[in-house]
């Protein structure tokens, strides 16, 4: 059963390999601004425009804690620091995805101020679908890309978690 654990693992961190760039975490103070780049590739699904400036200002500006609930990994990650959470905010792009109708979503991100909600978002770290798709009550609003350096990040936030998993199993 450990071995399937494992293996189920492995594939996981292997499924959501991307290019990496040398792109490092910024630790700005003011929102990202709008980025304008070519779109991406995958355009089977329905494209929802990006979330607004305004909108990504005020989750900026306004979280003090965002949750992250994993689907089939049995882990969840939590920020509750301002630079961790712009740190998040700022994997962002402000390309928007279209989804194929194949991408199943990796999780759930839930940002709050001071326990109430700001907004929620299912998140996909998938090669070819990685995005955060923001909901507006309880259905798909907007997506944004996620950078190289985000899937970098959450890449390695799986593979700790394996490793620590690992070690408490032995």
């Amino acid at each position: 059963m450990r071995l399937v654990f494992y293996t189920f693992f492995a594939l996981m961190v292997l499924a959501c390999n991307a290019p990496k760039t040398d792109a490092s975490a910024s630790n700005e103070q003011t929102a990202p601004a709008p980025e304008s780049s070519e779109a991406p590739t995958v355009t089977t699904g329905p494209l929802l425009p990006s979330i607004s400036q305004d909108y990504m200002k005020m989750l900026w500006d306004s979280t003090t804690y965002v949750d992250y609930t994993f689907y089939t990994l049995p882990m969840s990650m939590s920020f509750d620091n301002k630079p961790a959470i712009q740190n998040v905010l700022g994997h962002l792009e402000a390309i928007p995805v279209a989804l194929p109708s194949t991408c199943k979503p990796t999780g759930r991100a839930f940002f709050q101020k001071d326990g109430e909600e700001l907004g929620v978002a299912e998140f996909y770290l998938h090669t070819d679908c990685r995005c955060f798709v923001f909901l507006k009550d309880g259905k798909p609003a907007y997506s944004n890309r996620i950078k190289d350096s985000g899937m970098e990040f959450y890449q390695n936030s799986i593979r700790q978690a394996v490793k620590q998993t690992q070690q408490k199993a032995q």
